[in-house]
């Protein structure tokens, strides 16, 4: 079994976007479906987050078997506020380092910084916490400063533990650690520490997901991750990319089922409109093969340009493609054998596909392809079309009914497969969906006005490439 995950999107995540009660809820309950072990969330800080904010996630929480870690200063208040949640555990940070003492901490000195922790341990300890998380905040900077600082924080870490530390964070930061130091780094602690270490590696070089995985091959006891990264500055590890990393290419166990984070990602897309980016494993990018010599392989053997466990798990066993200069005539075989339409006459047509493309400047949307076809005689249906190419994406700009709140509509529209993004907003509009255009009458427009029919004043969509 490898580390446990510790998922900190509404703790760590929030840093980046604060979410609504409701949303929160709604991303714990899926992140407990999915077997993540861990959630970490931030204690209150009334008056700017309130005791009622915290514990209606602790309420979603507790049908499901996951340790709730309440996150929070090594700092007397903190922990007597933990206290007041059913909850199995804390974390307490306090960064020791000289910059962050001088800095950050009003200049008070190594020891005492160190002492501080011990009492906040012996503190959390006395409140019963099963789970006591010491994060020596700022860690990776011991191990850049050298041996004397690697000597440093190893005998903090097991004083830590000696104390009552269930296990001891080192986090990297300011993420100035590349994949090689931090394997390395993780490395050196395991072998000279005797207590569980955490790892926490922020993403300022991009290396947060990669350097996770390391550190979990390497034998970190729990690692920290969020949905698509969310965090602070740029973010930490990403949750798709460390458990389908260490699944997939290391066989390590996460505990974590790897065939429903596809989903779990497109449910929080359409929560937050935070979407994914083309470059992100699952995104509709990831699962598009343009090339036209990798097209003319993928439609009889796939796995050769895409690995066979994301096919498994993250795109249902299917890729999609694009109609571009470079298409190949392979795809228009596929596309239109059903048809009657073979070799030069097939040849022919992707001539005349990725001529058009390439005088338009970009890839064809599903529906010019088909008025192409349809023009070159060819009665091809646009489900055929959308089959291969994918549906056509739209912005739909709906104005509600005035006083009529948003937050109705949205709970409806994030059980939508097709609804990519929800963001409200304010102006001449007050919602705007990205989604899936679908072929047929029960497309998402037609079911915007009719579900919403006394609610919704006006829709406008506009296609996009």
């Amino acid at each position: 079994m490898g580390p446990v995950i510790l998922d900190s999107t509404l703790r760590e995540g929030q840093l980046y976007r604060i979410f609504s009660r409701e949303v929160n809820k709604q991303i714990a309950v899926q992140l407990a479906e999915i077997n993540i072990p861990r959630i970490e969330l931030t204690v209150d800080y009334p008056p700017r987050t309130t005791y009622e904010d915290v514990a209606c996630i602790v309420d979603a929480l507790s049908p499901y078997d996951v340790e709730v870690v309440m996150h929070g200063r090594a700092y007397q208040r903190d922990i007597e506020a933990m206290s007041k949640y059913d909850i199995e555990g804390c974390a307490l940070y306090l960064a020791p380092t000289d910059i962050h003492r001088e800095y950050k901490l009003g200049g008070i000195s190594y020891e005492e910084a160190v002492q501080r922790m011990e009492e906040s341990i012996e503190l959390a300890k006395s409140f019963g916490f099963k789970y006591i998380r010491a994060t020596v905040e700022d860690a990776s900077r011991f191990y850049l400063e050298g041996p004397a600082g690697m000597e440093k924080l190893v005998k903090l870490i097991d004083l830590l533990g000696d104390v009552g530390a269930s296990l001891v964070s080192i986090p990297d930061t300011a993420g100035m650690l590349s994949p090689t130091q931090a394997r390395d780094f993780v490395s050196k602690v395991k072998q000279k520490c005797k207590t569980p270490i955490a790892c926490h590696f922020h993403n300022d070089y991009g290396y947060a997901s990669a350097n996770t995985v390391e550190a979990a091959a390497e034998g970190a006891d729990e690692v920290h991750v969020c949905i698509l990264g969310i965090g602070d500055r740029n973010g930490i590890a990403d949750l798709y990319e460390v458990v389908a990393g260490l699944e997939d290419l290391y066989n390590i166990s996460t505990g974590v089922k790897r065939e429903a984070i596809s989903k779990l990602y497109e449910k929080f897309s359409r929560l937050t409109g935070i979407r994914l980016y083309f470059s992100h494993p699952l995104s509709k990018e990831a699962r598009t093969v343009r090339a036209g010599v990798h097209q003319s392989m993928v439609v009889k053997m796939p796995k050769g340009y895409v690995p066979e466990k994301k096919l498994i798990y993250d795109f249902n066993g299917s890729l999609m493609f694009e109609v571009t200069p470079y298409l190949s005539h392979k795809i228009v075989e596929k596309l239109l054998s059903k048809y009657g339409i073979k070799d030069d006459e097939a040849r022919k047509i992707t001539e005349l596909l990725a001529s058009t493309a390439s005088s338009k400047g970009r890839r064809l949307l599903p529906s010019e392809v088909r008025e192409i076809l349809v023009n070159a005689g060819i009665p091809i249906t646009m489900e055929d079309v959308s089959s291969l190419f994918g549906a056509e994406n739209a912005y739909i700009l709906i104005r509600l009914k005035p006083q009529f709140p948003v937050s109705k509509i949205i709970s409806e529209l994030v059980a939508w497969d097709d609804v990519e993004s929800i963001d409200e907003v304010y102006g001449d509009v007050d919602m705007v969906i990205k989604a899936k255009l679908l072929p047929g009458d029960n497309n998402v427009v037609s079911r915007l006005k009719k579900t919403f029919s006394g609610v919704v004043e006006d829709v406008k969509v506009l296609i996009t490439d």
